[in-house]
């Protein structure tokens, strides 16, 4: 064979060779490539016509005394599927007001809540805020007022305190429902002047909500006490000087 016959063997060997090198190389990536698993956004979807009703209790401190206040209900509609002014698909969710089941019901407010496939935001009182982030992540943090001007835009109050968890509510009727699996949210426990919760001996504040996959809403809780009138004061946690607490509990949902 003359040399420059052994110069085109060879080169027609490397034609063959690089194109069986690349497939190989891809087989192996495609063999390394991990399957992500979608992200579960069902913990907070409306759909228009769909309602929940909370069951809300409230109790009142003044001056060491406990006031609890009657109990009422809530309800949230999903009144109107509608695309905001920044191109979001959001609903619009009225509220509704009655004292006792068989009262008729009274608008009270209007929410809307704005899911996507990043984060659900909520719209009161011309407020708006990130109420979760997906996917959904034990200990994360976000900037629950990222869209409005109560928070520095890098400030990172809200967490998830608990995900995919089973989680029980009981109504004051001892009306109990367990829900699989669920995600709590909370507020950084920092100074109560960043806007999160804060708890020592003089001054208690905690907010947490809890949402079911595939259900929503299901508990919203607030607490906010002062141990200690102005002055001198030796604290005791069990008799709170003024505070206030709200508990809101789902006991029906439907369309």
């Amino acid at each position: 064979m003359t040399v420059g016959s052994t110069v085109i063997s060879g080169l027609r060997a490397r034609r063959w060779l690089v194109p069986a090198l690349l497939t190989l190389a891809v087989a192996g990536c495609q063999n390394e490539t991990e399957t992500v698993a979608p992200t579960d956004t069902s913990y907070y979807q409306p759909e228009v016509g769909q309602f929940r009703i909370y069951e809300v209790t409230d109790t009142l401190w003044n001056n060491y005394v406990r006031q609890p206040q009657p109990r009422f209900q809530f309800r949230e509609r999903v009144e109107e599927k509608f695309t905001d002014a920044s191109g979001r698909t959001a609903y619009r969710v009225v509220r509704a007001r009655r004292n006792s089941p068989t009262d008729a019901w009274r608008d009270d407010s209007v929410l809307v809540v704005s899911p996507s496939a990043t984060n659900v935001l909520v719209t009161r009182n011309n407020r708006r805020t990130v109420e979760l982030v997906y996917p959904v992540r034990t200990g994360y943090y976000w900037n629950l007022n990222a869209f409005n001007e109560q928070n520095p835009v890098d400030k990172a109050d809200a967490h998830y305190k608990q995900v995919e968890a089973p989680f029980t509510t009981t109504s004051a009727a001892g009306q109990t429902t367990t829900y699989p699996k669920t995600v709590m949210t909370g507020l950084r426990e920092t100074d109560a002047e960043d806007g999160g919760e804060y708890i020592n001996a003089f001054y208690y504040f905690r907010n947490r909500q809890v949402y079911a996959a595939g259900v929503g809403p299901v508990y919203r809780s607030r607490r906010r006490f002062i141990y200690c009138p102005p002055g001198n004061c030796v604290p005791d946690p069990t008799r709170p000087f003024t505070g206030s607490t709200r508990t809101e509990v789902l006991i029906e949902s439907g369309r």
